[in-house]
């Protein structure tokens, strides 16, 4: 699947929808703001906020796609919410506050701030409880690009919409960068790996006590690394039928006694694989049974370049140790 079909549309969106406040009238370059301006008029998939052009305290609330995105930006980042185990997580500058679990005003407020950064499902649910942070400082919501309809899709998914929202704010060559390295990575492994890959199934399930849901729709992370290594993914009418009728049309849910809705999977990569108590049903399953399971890190389900990459390779892994 190629990703750079949005970039140069990314360029004139930048230069069109953008209105770049100045200390003196200047032109921006293609991956800086100007030096002399102050703020970026900042709108993208129904979200706006005059940020500033080159924030200095930056608190990142959510521990994925907004931590991924202010890292490709290179924001100074001051204080954010992540989990040590995540493969981001060795990127954090060393002398980053730590925002804990019961999130307030305070907690981002002690940290003086001049941009905050959240996704925008965490910006949506917090604003459900009424917590809000306009009135500290500048929020930048940010995409992740999962969405399975048309138009998300028709964006580029992820990748699309990461080079979208870097080159809103004069960050082309970052996206272009981080592209890039994704793309050699991905050619690495469809070397190694690639001719295994293609006479494979795989299917993407998260594990609930007494259910499961599977997910196999467009503008999906892991859904687009496996296709783009040569995998099929898993579909069959029940699957499309489950998610037809789910919220959204992101996963298909099935109770265990269905649990034949895998059996033509060959490898199966799952969420709370660790974590869960267990069920007969899914020992039964024949990739399951054969060995050929692999955990989904919670950290690898969204995210833009860096998360497709270490995804990749942790699928290669996978792929290389197929029984």
């Amino acid at each position: 699947m190629h990703h750079r079909r949005r970039f140069a549309r990314s360029i004139a969106l930048a230069v069109g929808a953008i209105l770049i406040g100045t200390l003196a009238s200047c032109s921006s370059s293609d991956d800086q703001p100007s030096p002399s301006a102050e703020t970026i008029d900042y709108s993208f998939a129904g979200y706006s906020a005059q940020i500033p052009a080159d924030p200095q305290r930056v608190v990142v609330i959510d521990s994925r796609t907004s931590l991924e995105f202010a890292l490709l930006a290179d924001y100074p980042i001051v204080a954010l919410d992540y989990d040590e185990s995540s493969h981001l997580a060795s990127k954090v500058p060393a002398d980053a506050g730590h925002l804990g679990g019961n999130l307030s005003k305070e907690d981002v407020l002690s940290y003086n701030p001049d941009l905050i950064l959240i996704s925008v499902g965490w910006y949506e649910s917090y604003k459900s409880q009424n917590l809000t942070f306009e009135d500290i400082a500048p929020v930048l919501v940010i995409q992740d690009g999962s969405s399975p309809d048309k138009e998300t899709e028709s964006l580029g998914g992820p990748l699309g919409f990461m080079g979208e929202q870097l080159a809103l704010l004069g960050k082309t060559a970052a996206a272009s960068a981080a592209q890039a390295r994704y793309e050699a990575a991905l050619a690495t492994a469809r070397n190694d790996v690639g001719s295994v890959a293609q006479t494979k199934t795989i299917a993407f399930v998260s594990l609930i006590e007494d259910k499961f849901f599977v997910f196999n729709t467009p503008n999906n992370l892991t859904v687009d690394v496996a296709s783009s290594l040569g995998y099929t993914i898993l579909s069959n009418d029940a699957i499309t039928a489950a998610q037809s009728a789910a919220i959204g049309g992101y996963s298909a849910e099935f109770g265990w006694e269905n649990a034949d809705v895998l059996a033509d999977a060959d490898v199966v990569v799952a969420q709370n694989l660790d974590s869960w108590p267990g069920n007969p049903a899914w020992d039964r399953v024949p990739a399951v049974a054969a060995g050929n399971v692999a955990p989904l890190d919670y950290d690898d389900k969204v995210g833009f370049a860096l998360t497709y990459t270490d995804f990749l390779n942790k699928l290669a892994d996978t792929t290389r140790n197929l029984q």
